[in-house]
């Protein structure tokens, strides 16, 4: 359930944002009237969205909405205010929305559903790169365990059921089929371009044409090539539009 925090110093005010808040069906928030009061509840509650009002009776609601950022995630800012002249201060904090007072129940809402809908996406981009940057596939060579990240893959071939994969240093066997390592590796920029080979393209250093439309590939710092399949090659094309 997504939780707000609403700062409101205004009794009206608040209570026509908590109406609209119920009416809408969100039950899970917490209040505060002051600088001071917003910033304690900013960190016990960790709230999803932050509804704040500009001027409060001992600063300004923009001095939360910079606190707020120091959180480990920060929620999504929509500011209520009668004052036009802070919109641009509000918007360089990231603000997703300023409505101005007097607003209706429908762009509130709207501006909520905006805000749910950022943080959102900025969490999966933070579960995305999260993902990019602890991935590791473990290899066994012998009694040896080495551990391999995304980055250091030129490319993987299919061998009899179970793979082999290509580092600067060499052939590492694993025991996985190509389609699955297609699968954990599809946000690290690899491609397949033949039904035996997954290619890593931040390794690929050109593309020469070949016989019956197909490329050959060629790769950085190792003198391997590969050539693709002519679906392959008609991937290749269209993913880099040439």
């Amino acid at each position: 359930m997504s939780r707000m925090l609403v700062v409101e110093d205004e009794p009206l005010a608040m209570e026509r944002i908590i109406r609209f808040l119920r009416e809408a069906g969100y039950e899970s928030f917490e209040t505060a009237q002051s600088v001071k009061e917003a910033i304690q509840k900013l960190h016990a509650y960790k709230p999803d969205v932050l509804i704040l009002d500009i001027r409060l009776p001992d600063g300004y609601g923009l001095q939360v909405a910079k606190e707020s950022m120091s959180l480990e995630k920060p929620p999504a800012v929509i500011f209520t205010t009668a004052y036009q002249e802070y919109a641009v201060e509000a918007f360089k904090l990231n603000a997703v929305d300023y409505l101005l007072k007097p607003f209706t129940k429908d762009e509130f809402i709207q501006a909520i559903e905006k805000a749910l809908s950022r943080r959102e996406q900025n969490k999966q981009v933070l579960d995305n790169f999260l993902k990019k940057i602890n991935f590791i596939i473990p290899v066994k060579m012998g009694t040896t365990v080495v551990l391999l990240s995304p980055e250091d893959i030129y490319y993987i071939k299919a061998d009899s059921g179970e793979s082999e994969i290509r580092t600067k240093e060499g052939f590492y066997p694993i025991s996985k089929k190509l389609y699955e390592l297609e699968d954990a590796l599809k946000h690290y920029n690899f491609f397949r371009v033949h039904r035996s080979y997954l290619v890593n393209l931040n390794k690929v250093a050109k593309l020469k044409s070949g016989e019956q439309s197909k490329y050959r590939i060629f790769f950085k710092d190792i003198n391997d090539t590969i050539e693709t399949s002519r679906e392959g090659a008609k991937n290749l094309r269209e993913f880099f539009d040439i």
